[in-house]
């Protein structure tokens, strides 16, 4: 079923969405990104191939590059938000994706194994971010499946499923989408006595995780970084981009965990930082180091717009709201440029520090169950591709080739 492509609501409505932005303080230029696929969208809703948002989203896939279509679907997501809910873009409502109707779409079968996972672990606490991610990801699923003849989990064969996963060319779809989709099944095992969860898990696909080693900075890259973060020459770089940095730099924290920071979250007489992680929704205390607590009151006490928002950092917009977390890694940026740090590019990213730190704490003996608590991990394997990176434990692996004749053309002579 796909939403026939009535734009007349959107015509109408648009310039309440653009009013909105403006009076919350959002920038010109992502204003006019909206405005910019907002036009687009109205004029090629006359073509007779475009009956939905997806299929206009799909239509740009030949004119853009792959990092411009990311971007572009999370706002032509809202803008279809907005259109059919009325919901404005917030950083609570996470109105970037598309697709979102694929569990409306599906039979009552498919529907209730959903049912059953998000019932069963939101009983056992798991984060929201989490259960929603992995419903999208089985709705998705599901769909496939009902669109390519099955009705019921009964229906469900090794071949659908495995085609959901290979096209007969390539492999379309990886390690982490199967994953997703087995923990959904697996939660529902107890609730079905039938035995056809475990029969589809069966056909899921066996992959191995594929991840590239993490990078980390080198003595002379460190030396430069630390220089801007607390040297004299500050031009160009707000106290706002020195916190942010210096918190992942010494603490580990996720980007969405430093964007979410409030007041609440800081304990400044027992020198703590608690929180709950945006990505698990585990709890998770740290030390708060003067370092850190220091870079904190400094923007606070000498930046920070005046604002009743409990959120520590915020935009410098004429109405001051929480940063998201694309605004994360414009301030790794700005300290990287600052500083010449991997100026041929490369990743750049907060999660450049995270990585960083962890590595930092592997070669200071310091051992993996505790890194693993440090950096918050749901699962203590999480801390396996870090090891990667720990180059001072990975040469006292490396065998001796000395007792071995090695030729001279080997040696260059």
């Amino acid at each position: 079923m796909q939403i026939n492509m009535n734009v007349e609501n959107l015509r109408r409505t648009y310039p309440l969405l653009i009013g909105y932005l403006q009076e919350n303080g959002y920038t010109k230029a992502y204003i006019n990104e909206f405005l910019t696929d907002i036009r687009q969208v109205l004029r090629e809703a006359s073509d007779p191939r475009i009956n939905s948002y997806e299929e206009y989203y799909e239509s740009l896939s030949t004119k853009f590059t792959k990092s411009t279509l990311h971007h572009k679907l999370k706002i032509i997501g809202k803008i279809k938000q907005f259109d059919l809910k009325g919901i404005f873009p917030t950083s609570i409502h996470r109105c970037g994706f598309l697709k979102q109707d694929n569990y409306e779409c599906l039979f009552p079968e498919y529907k209730n194994v959903i049912d059953v996972f998000v019932k069963s672990t939101t009983n056992r606490g798991v984060s929201e971010s989490y259960i929603r991610h992995l419903k999208l990801a089985a709705a998705k699923f599901f769909d496939y499946q009902q669109t390519h003849g099955t009705h019921s989990l009964l229906d469900v064969s090794e071949r659908t499923v495995q085609n959901y996963f290979y096209d007969g060319e390539k492999i379309v779809r990886g390690f982490d989408v199967m994953k997703q989709i087995k923990n959904v099944l697996k939660e529902c095992i107890p609730h079905y006595h039938n035995g056809e969860c475990e029969r589809i898990i069966s056909f899921l696909p066996i992959m191995k995780k594929r991840h590239k080693t993490y990078p980390f900075l080198e003595e002379e890259e460190l030396g430069k970084i630390k220089s801007v973060l607390f040297g004299g020459d500050c031009t160009n770089l707000t106290l706002r981009d020195k916190a942010i940095v210096i918190i992942a730099f010494y603490t580990g924290l996720r980007g969405c965990d430093i964007a979410a920071l409030t007041f609440d979250n800081i304990d400044w007489e027992r020198n703590i930082i608690h929180l709950i992680q945006n990505k698990t929704g585990i709890p998770l205390t740290l030390p708060l180091r003067p370092v850190v607590g220091n870079a904190i009151f400094d923007y606070v006490e000498k930046e920070r717009p005046s604002s009743d928002n409990e959120t520590i950092f915020l935009t410098q917009d004429k109405k001051p709201r929480k940063l998201r977390t694309t605004s994360m890694y414009n301030a790794t940026t700005a300290v990287l440029t600052k500083a010449g740090v991997r100026a041929e590019g490369g990743k750049r990213g907060l999660h450049f520090f995270r990585h960083n730190f962890a590595v930092a704490l592997l070669q200071n003996g310091i051992q993996t169950p505790v890194i693993s608590e440090i950096l918050g991990h749901a699962s203590p394997i999480s801390i396996e591709p870090y090891l990667e990176s720990d180059l001072i434990r990975l040469k006292e692996c490396a065998l001796s080739i000395g007792k071995y004749p090695v030729g001279k053309e080997v040696l260059g002579e």
